[in-house]
């Protein structure tokens, strides 16, 4: 098993109560996270752990191993992803919007998820066994790619703001930037970045592939980044409104959880509250 990261435990957790509680799953190929919340949408556990690329690390929670929840969504993490304008959507030809940008192995599958809200489609890879490995381990899981619990929530966002916004997700060594131009979707990317200067240099190049000035659109961070960062103090010599993302949707965070920073539990809490 690999290193866990945090693991959030509120009073009013009971194992016993699980099957009428909600679970939401974020899978990549090295790190996972999970939230569970329970019929009042009060967040009852997190926990975010690294394994290895092989390891079925669902078979080592116990929280995990129960027999069922009342509902689980579990969200692929991936760069290899890419968005499709609904009118040139056509779902039997999927897999020829991502060969442009990446190799399909034989061995995967070729998903999307719609996005309605941007009028597009997510287009995404998965290797087919993995799949159908987590399809067993949570019968009846509804899956999605992570980015798109994650855009649905920052289009709202965008709609409610009225004007352009860039957004910034960061998870372990990776950045998505996002911009957002009330319901217009301007740009959206992954990018690996392990280090502080990488990640502004992605930040900086968003803003100029949209056409928009660092000094006059804000920034708004959620993810893997507290405010004493190197990025956190660099960006504020490029970027004139940094903010993190606070507001996470109808939950109610137990004591131990809202002792942490909200923005760090953004892209669980987007999933939790997705279909």
């Amino acid at each position: 098993m690999g290193v866990t990261r945090y693991d959030i435990v509120e009073e009013a957790f009971r194992e016993q109560s699980l099957p009428q509680s909600e679970l939401s799953i974020l899978t990549g190929m090295d790190s996972s996270s999970y939230l569970i919340s329970d019929p009042q949408s009060r967040v009852l556990a997190i926990r975010a752990f690294t394994h290895s690329s092989t390891e079925p690390w669902w078979n080592t929670d116990t929280r995990l191993n129960q027999p069922s929840y009342n509902k689980v969504r579990l969200a692929w993490q991936s760069h290899r992803f890419t968005l499709v304008p609904a009118r040139l959507y056509n779902g039997q030809q999927r897999a020829s919007f991502l060969e442009t940008l990446t190799k399909i192995q034989e061995s995967e599958t070729v998903l999307a998820d719609p996005l309605p809200e941007l009028d597009a489609f997510l287009v995404y890879a998965i290797n087919q066994q993995r799949l159908s490995t987590w399809r067993r381990a949570f019968v009846g899981c509804r899956f999605y790619h992570a980015m798109t619990p994650i855009l649905h929530q920052l289009a709202k966002l965008g709609q409610q703001f009225g004007r352009p916004a860039v957004f910034a997700y960061l998870r372990g060594e990776s950045i998505y930037t996002i911009g957002i131009d009330r319901n217009r979707l301007m740009f959206c990317n992954a990018f690996k970045a392990p280090t502080a200067k990488d990640s502004l240099y992605y930040l900086l190049l968003t803003y100029q592939q949209c056409g928009w000035k660092a000094q006059a659109v804000p920034l708004y961070i959620f993810g893997e980044l507290l405010a004493d960062a190197e990025l956190y103090r660099l960006l504020y010599r490029y970027v004139r409104q940094v903010n993190f993302i606070t507001d996470t949707g109808h939950l109610q965070w137990g004591e131990v959880a809202s002792e942490h920073d909200m923005h760090l539990f953004y892209d669980l809490a987007a999933l939790q509250q997705y279909h």
